[in-house]
Formats: structure tokens, C-alpha cells, sequence
């Protein structure tokens, strides 16, 4: 049924809820009376407070204020009140006492980490009759097209390129082969 409504009906529904809407307020809404106009109101000065009168009652407030203890809030769940304050939350986990620290480990020479290289295809060239295999190397995120014997990122060189496989060896003698994955 909502979804058949054109937008002249809707606009007509919601025409009509708004002027029901404003009738409902103005019938219901109280009237303004002459009574009740500011206009009709009398305004009046308050009579101004002789300094001599206020003295003694300043006397006594401060000596009944003095003569009584001050008043501590009662602790609740009133976030209003002063001094109130939820219960502080108990931790389940014990704190253990901390160990003494561990000595420092001894000097560990780490080899460098062999560079990442990523086989992501193989191409094919005749070039003079005979068949030319290209690999399409990811080298630390850049593509590289490379044939046997060319160079590639840190002193890496490809030993030969094959249908499914790249030999590459690094500048330390290490031989890796890359497979696709």
C-alpha cells in the first residue's frame, strides 16, 4: 500500500497532518488575558535593606554556622552529590611481584634477511628462431622483468628462468628457487 503513493498524496497527507496539527495547538493553547498581559502587571520597588538591619542577622548565622559540625554527604549512587562515589572494582588478576630482570642475551650475529622475491608469471618471446623465457619477478614490490643473468635488488641475480621455476642467487652464494604459489 506505501509503496503505490505518489508524491502529490503524500504531500497532501502531510499538508493536512500539519494544519490539524497547528488547529489542536491553538485550541488547547491558554489565551492571554488582560489580567495577565504583562502590560497590566504593576511594577513595584522593593523597599532597599538598611545596612544597619542586616548586621545582627549576619552575627548570628555565622555563630550558628560555627556551632554546628560540617555536614559530610551520604555516600550513594547520585552523581550529583558531593563526595559520592561508586565503590572502586577489585581486579581479578592477582599483581604478582615482578621478577628480577633477565640478563642481557648474549651478542647474536644475524645474517641479513634474504630479500622477498615473488614469482608472479613466466613470458614467452621468439627471438631469432630460438624461444626466450622472461619471469615476472615481484622485488619488494616492484615488477621486474627478468631474463637469465640480469640483476635484481640487493645484489640478487637470476641464474636461469624456466616454465614453472627462477633460480636466483644472492651476494652471499645463497641459491633459492621460486615456484608459483
Amino acid at each position: 500500500m506505501l509503496g503505490k503513493m505518489t508524491s502529490g498524496t503524500v504531500l497532501t497527507i502531510a499538508a493536512l497532518s500539519l494544519s490539524v496539527g497547528w488547529m489542536a495547538g491553538r485550541s488547547t493553547a491558554p489565551s492571554q488575558s488582560a489580567e495577565n498581559s504583562p502590560s497590566a502587571r504593576e511594577r513595584v520597588a522593593r523597599p532597599a535593606a538598611d545596612a544597619g538591619d542586616v548586621a545582627p542577622f549576619t552575627g548570628q548565622l555565622r555563630k550558628r554556622l560555627e556551632a554546628q559540625p560540617p555536614r559530610t554527604p551520604a555516600t550513594g549512587r547520585n552523581p550529583f552529590v558531593f563526595g559520592s562515589s561508586r565503590p572502586v572494582a577489585v581486579s581479578r588478576y592477582r599483581e604478582e611481584p615482578m621478577a628480577a630482570p633477565a640478563p642481557p642475551p648474549e651478542a647474536v650475529i644475524e645474517t641479513p634477511p634474504v630479500p622477498l622475491f615473488k614469482l608472479s608469471g613466466i613470458a614467452a618471446s621468439d627471438d631469432a628462431g630460438a624461444m626466450v623465457l622472461t619471469a615476472i619477478i615481484n622485488d619488494h614490490g616492484a615488477m621486474v622483468f627478468a631474463k637469465a643473468g640480469d640483476q635484481l635488488s640487493a645484489g640478487a641475480t637470476v641464474v636461469s628462468v624456466s616454465e614453472t621455476a627462477v633460480v636466483i642467487i644472492d651476494s652471499a652464494g645463497i641459491t633459492q628457487t621460486i615456484r608459483f604459489p
